[in-house]
């Protein structure tokens, strides 16, 4: 999973409007990476902390990829704590298909240097036609990646990647009863938009919206939409 600055196109725009706060979670960027088991629960936990720490009694919760499972965990675990919940390009448990590439990509970490497993990770998380159309962006894209001052260890990598592939949320959804946004984008080939489909079938109420012309990086490849997107759920919810 990608730390905070991922979220470098939707901090300054949602902070006009709000208190925004974008953490690295455990085994990312400058929070510590401990060589021991992680769960996406546990790594909710470490939200709720966090949550108390800062004083913050609920919260509008945005979670993407690994970040969007954390969130199922923290709205199952504490209902009353998050006001509403925009899952994004993320899945209830994995398929046979992404447990196989979650291990191709812990062998590619562990046999290939930060940089290449970068290059080679993003051929997942851009779009082909973001390579097509706009060369430039992805490749600002690796490069502030690439010059990131706290780069994920590896052993945070394989850890995240073990907590990802334990992930399984898919029979509890239905518990969740918070306004829920669950968004996707079309060409997402890593967590294909059938995943999204399914949390949005399973949560009651769910509002499900597909983002066109991006991948699984929507968010850096059309943070207009998936500002705008997340601006006017929040802005519902709080009414």
């Amino acid at each position: 999973g990608g730390d905070h600055t991922a979220w470098a196109f939707q901090t300054g725009v949602f902070a006009t409007r709000y208190r925004v706060i974008a953490f690295d979670n455990r085994g990312a960027g400058q929070t510590s990476a401990p060589d021991h088991p992680y769960t996406t629960a546990g790594m909710a936990a470490d939200t709720l902390g966090l949550m108390d720490a800062l004083g913050i009694d609920r919260a509008h919760v945005i979670g993407v990829s690994m970040g969007g499972m954390i969130a199922q965990e923290l709205a199952l675990a504490h209902p009353d704590r998050v006001r509403s919940l925009h899952l994004g390009c993320t899945f209830a448990r994995p398929d046979t298909y992404m447990r196989a590439l979650n291990a191709a990509w812990r062998d590619m970490r562990i046999g290939l240097g930060r940089d290449a497993t970068l290059r080679t990770l993003a051929l997942w998380l851009f779009a082909p036609t973001s390579y097509a159309d706009r060369p430039d962006l992805v490749e600002m894209l690796l490069q502030n990646a690439l010059a990131n001052p706290y780069p994920q260890s590896v052993a945070g990598f394989l850890r995240q990647g073990e907590a990802l592939a334990a992930h399984d949320t898919h029979d509890r959804l239905e518990a969740i009863r918070c306004p829920t946004l669950v968004s996707v984008a079309e060409d997402d080939i890593l967590v294909p938009p059938r995943f999204s489909r399914e949390i949005a079938k399973r949560i009651p109420g769910a509002e499900l919206h597909l983002v066109q012309g991006a991948g699984h990086c929507y968010f850096l490849e059309r943070p207009e939409v998936f500002n705008e997107l997340s601006l006017d759920f929040i802005a519902r919810s709080s009414r």
